[in-house]
């Protein structure tokens, strides 16, 4: 898609579709036809460019929940020619002042609530409300007109920026590319079904790829509709799921999610009217949540892919039953490999790394060109996790190589949480593993050992956290231990802490 031109698609279906509903926002009710949404995120896009200087290859952050104005103003960066740059709330402020001086936007919009973490931020925060009006954001609408025009764009220009904690512990920007997005949407299509009639409810965070991605951004593409959930809330998605009126055919989550579904006494008599496609991803479900659902009639499909390439593997809607327990196959548009540390392909069966190439693929990470070189190996993305592939191409993910566990849908990196622990004075060495938990999936516990002729206590360490971290990193357990396994290189292993402390409660 190099040579081929990026097409604005609001402003196709604001011609061809004008009356037909683009989103809904379960938050406060709104409802936009593709005719309302294309105007206003034109004028947005009008106002960014008068007020804020916005042009092609600025940056334009958001700090807010779930809402339809993530779209509006994700399509009036895309008008512009500038990146869309959503935000972490849960982050602490520290944190967010990092990925702020690191991506450097020209304009950052901030829910009321969550404005003081960009108090830092020496350009000001512009406020956005959900009921409309008396705001920044709705200023910028009202007072231009729909005048921006989208520049002359590639399938190689950047148009969003999606920040990943990693392993390094500094901020790690996946840079996507319009190649990318047309390469989500064809798969949502081929894989999932999404098209014109389809009905999607999103409910996931709109700041990881999940949320935006899954059902999202690409069935604007197609015309269909929408719905947006503020937050996270296993009853009302339970009832949205349910509702035949609303008919909703579309919806990803993580395991957790679902868990919490099928724990409410509704779930025993629900009905899902107008699914066709119930995914799955972010962490590996287990057998008995997926026979759960297909009790129901209801077959998740599981899938793989990560921010930096979001459409990798699927169990086909109508094969997930006898696919159950494994992540599918790869989707078209993608190659995907299970190789070894110098991107050789393995015998199917033995278990290697989970190693992509094909336009789906990020072409790297923001002003980081040693990691994005790192990334690399063999012509092939190397994800650092861990898998098998039968002879049928069927992937089974077996572990994550990198030290990286997620809790309940969110990837926690140890070594962000133990920079944080190891700067108390007390403190000599730490070590944070993820541990088996029945409602999160996974998580964190930190060991601690104290400097010798000192003392630290567990609250104290749950203190420093509290102060530094978001609150979802901050680790459920801490033991305070007399030594930590350590390497004759005087690494710590991981791989026997996980064998001592890994399996306790």
């Amino acid at each position: 898609m190099s040579s081929d031109r990026v097409y604005d698609w609001l402003a196709y279906h604001a011609r061809y579709n004008a009356d037909s509903p683009a989103c809904v926002d379960l938050g406060t009710g709104r409802r936009f036809t593709y005719a309302q949404i294309n105007e206003r995120s034109t004028r947005l896009a009008t106002g960014l460019a008068a007020e804020q200087g916005v042009g092609k290859g600025d940056r334009v952050a958001i700090i807010a929940a779930n809402s339809t104005d993530f779209y509006e103003l994700m399509f009036a960066c895309w008008k512009l020619g500038a990146l869309f740059v959503p935000l972490n709330w849960r982050l602490h402020p520290v944190e967010i002042g990092e990925l702020l001086s690191h991506g450097e936007p020209k304009a950052v919009f901030c829910d009321e609530e969550y404005a003081p973490l960009a108090e830092g931020w020496n350009e000001g925060a512009l406020l956005i409300r959900r009921e409309g009006g008396d705001s920044d954001y709705e200023r910028l609408i009202a007072d231009h007109q729909p005048e921006a025009v989208m520049p002359a764009l590639t399938g190689d220009d950047l148009n969003c920026l999606l920040y990943t904690s990693g392993t390094t512990g500094r901020p790690k920007g996946v840079m996507y590319n319009y190649r990318m997005v047309h390469n989500t949407l064809l798969c949502g299509a081929l894989h999932a079904g999404l098209s014109r009639d389809s009905v999607s409810l999103t409910y996931a965070p709109l700041f990881h790829t999940a949320g935006l991605n899954a059902a999202g951004t690409s069935l604007f593409h197609y015309g269909g509709c929408v719905n947006v959930m503020p937050r996270w809330d296993a009853r009302k998605c339970l009832g949205y799921l349910t509702d035949a009126e609303m008919g909703i055919t579309h919806c990803i989550g993580v395991p957790t999610h679902y868990l919490m579904m099928s724990e409410l006494p509704e779930f025993e008599s629900a009905d899902f009217p107008a699914l066709a496609c119930l995914g799955v991803g972010s962490a590996p479900a287990s057998m008995q949540l997926l026979r759960t659902w297909e009790a129901k009639g209801v077959a998740l499909a599981q899938s793989y892919g990560l921010t930096e390439c979001f459409s990798v593997t699927m169990t086909p809607p109508h094969r997930a039953r006898e696919m159950l327990g494994s992540a599918g196959h790869a989707m078209m548009h993608v190659e995907v490999q299970v190789g070894n540390d110098e991107g050789l392909e393995l015998p199917r069966g033995e278990v290697g790394e989970i190693q992509l190439r094909g336009p789906g693929v990020t072409p790297g990470y923001w002003r980081d060109p040693e990691l994005t070189a790192a990334s690399r190996v063999n012509g092939w993305f190397r994800t650092g996790d861990a898998a098998r592939m039968d002879d049928e191409g069927t992937l089974t993910i077996v572990d994550r190589i990198k030290d990286m566990f997620i809790s309940g849908g969110e990837n926690i990196y140890p070594v962000e949480i133990e920079n944080v622990v190891v700067r108390m004075p007390a403190v000599s060495m730490v070590g944070v593993i993820g541990v088996p938990d029945p409602k999160w999936g996974e998580v964190g516990m930190a060991l601690v050992l104290a400097r010798k002729g000192m003392r630290v206590t567990e609250e104290e360490v749950l203190e420093q956290c509290r102060a530094n971290l978001a609150r979802y990193k901050i680790p459920r357990q801490v033991k305070i231990v007399n030594e930590l396994p350590i390497s004759p290189q005087g690494k710590l292993l991981k791989t026997e802490l996980r064998r001592l402390y890994g399996e306790q409660e």
